[in-house]
């Protein structure tokens, strides 16, 4: 049985789509499941957006990836090479090679140009075993969408209450892990 699966984890940005994937990781492994990836958590300052910061799921460690900008331009953020670093590091084949969920936080605009975590999604794709949540802006979908469109898929809603659940099941269905460990 094939155990490819990609999940779509959506909502509007800056929705609280990272949070709730949180709380998924939190509830995968509670239920005995093997998470690895990344999540890219949002800092604020007074209110402001100053940046996001990696956390590699596999062993905890954590890194500044971006910092806003000064001054206007087309990309408000700088990327930080040490957290580009753990986020390819978290991505990869060998970090990712015996969980049973692997998120990317986030696909987006850069990764539909083919930058940051594209190569290690589209390499993570192309593998036999992988179940895959990408959190994805909701006015991306339907590019992510097309891209991947060969990939078995299902778009959850972060927000919505049972979208948890939801991937538990996917999780159980698909690994044949029916009872918690």
């Amino acid at each position: 049985m094939s155990r490819k699966e990609l999940i779509l984890w959506t909502g509007l940005k800056h929705s609280g789509k990272t949070t709730r994937a949180a709380e998924l990781v939190k509830a995968a492994r509670k239920e005995g499941f093997s998470v690895a990836g990344l999540l890219a958590f949002s800092l604020y300052r007074n209110r402001e957006l100053i940046g996001f910061d990696a956390v590699d799921l596999q062993n905890n460690t954590s890194s500044p990836l971006a910092r806003r900008k000064e001054g206007l331009g087309t990309r408000p953020f700088n990327f930080i090479e040490n957290g580009l670093k753990l986020g390819k590091i978290a991505l990869s084949i060998i970090a990712t090679k015996n969980a049973d969920l692997i998120v990317v936080d986030e696909f987006g605009p850069l990764e539909l140009e083919g930058k940051l975590w594209r190569k290690n999604v589209d390499a993570l794709l192309a593998g036999e075993n992988n179940i895959i949540l990408l959190i994805v802006r909701q006015e991306l979908v339907k590019e992510v969408s097309w891209l991947y469109a060969d990939t078995t898929r299902k778009e959850l809603a972060a927000s919505d209450p049972t979208s948890i659940d939801e991937v538990i099941n996917i999780l159980k269905r698909i690994t044949g892990n029916h009872s918690a460990q």
